[in-house]
């Protein structure tokens, strides 16, 4: 295996280039939300202030006459069309935004490849995806990206729902108790746009990784497997640290971490004499894994990425690095590699 610090440099400059692609996209949703919020506020604080002038001694209206509320009503339905086209306008901007990554993955494998290769790889083929097989994938990605955005709508509408039928405790001041329910429902509002946009940047991470898997598997005739490689800072999930590193079977789909995950799949060649350089030398593997990069670490590093009750079971061994990651099934996703609950562990 050559995967030098060469090679795992280049990668990481293609991972920030993958996150400004994504960061644009999730920028554009983003901007979308605010100037929707804008336009139903006015709505929303007329109608908070009829709702909070009709508050007894009881409190908040009921729900019967907080339903019946013409202001109110007017603010929900507006509402929930804005939510859902910002739904719609959200898997737009995705699906628009598949393309390059899975370009993306392809053009990173290739190079990763190249690098490890000698001179660059001269001498040995690489095969290019079919144009069919990259339909394939953008329509694949963009079934997957609908059927996630589908509930996203209906979720925060009724959210927002019960927030307001919830209501608060009025007091002597209408006002307050108005801008009070109107930050409230801005979150509820906004809790939509944390997971349209969460689900932007998994999507198109799973889709760089599904044109990386693609391209791998028409080159088997140059790759032996694929590295996992994370990147390291101190907001880097113990999970992904365990995992770094391992080598898996070209075969092998990943790498399948969490939601956002920024790992990436580091191409890894057969050896130089198995593609026809019996005579050349290979570079010494000089990387570092995660395990070693965080032994590294100073200890508040250190308890921000396992906690402290962790941190203590590996150092005691009562814990092993084998133990943090684990694999989560999700019916309506896929597996994903987490950190493993302590209690399960030790």
């Amino acid at each position: 295996m050559t995967v030098t610090n060469r090679v795992l440099g280049v990668s990481r400059s293609a991972r920030v280039k993958l996150d400004q692609t994504v960061d644009a996209a999730t920028a554009k949703i983003a901007k979308a939300w605010a100037a929707a919020w804008d336009e139903v506020t006015d709505e929303w604080r007329e109608a908070l202030l009829e709702l909070a002038s009709m508050a007894d001694d009881d409190g908040w209206p009921a729900r019967y006459a907080a339903l019946r509320v013409r202001r109110a009503q007017v603010a929900i339905e507006h509402t929930a069309e804005q939510l859902d086209r910002l739904s719609q306008q959200a898997g737009v901007t995705i699906v628009r935004t598949v393309p390059d990554t899975i370009s993306m993955g392809e053009d990173v494998t290739q190079r990763l490849a190249a690098l490890q290769l000698p001179r660059s790889g001269a001498g040995v083929s690489w095969t290019r995806l079919n144009p069919r097989a990259i339909d394939w994938m953008i329509t694949r990605t963009t079934q997957q990206i609908e059927s996630t955005l589908w509930p996203l709508s209906q979720d925060a509408q009724a959210v927002m729902r019960q927030t307001l039928l919830r209501g608060v405790i009025v007091g002597d001041n209408p006002r307050d108790a108005a801008d009070l329910m109107l930050t409230r429902l801005r979150g509820d509002f906004n809790g939509g746009l944390a997971r349209a946009e969460n689900i932007a940047r998994t999507e198109l991470l799973d889709s760089l990784r599904y044109a990386a898997l693609e391209s791998r598997r028409e080159n088997r005739d140059v790759l032996a497997g694929w590295r996992w490689t994370c990147t390291y800072n101190a907001r880097t999930c113990g999970a992904c640290l365990a995992m770094d590193g391992q080598v898996f079977d070209l075969d092998t789909p990943g790498p399948y971490g969490h939601q956002s995950c920024r790992c990436v799949a580091v191409p890894v060649p057969k050896s130089w004499a198995d593609l026809g350089f019996p005579g050349m030398r290979e570079p010494a593997d000089d990387t570092k894994t995660g395990r070693e990069w965080f032994d590294e670490q100073p200890e508040r590093t250190q308890v921000g990425i396992l906690g402290r009750k962790r941190l203590d079971a590996l150092r005691s061994g009562r814990l092993t690095w084998d133990d943090i990651p684990q694999v989560r099934q999700n019916p309506n996703w896929r597996p994903s590699v987490v950190v493993a609950p302590l209690d399960a562990a030790v």
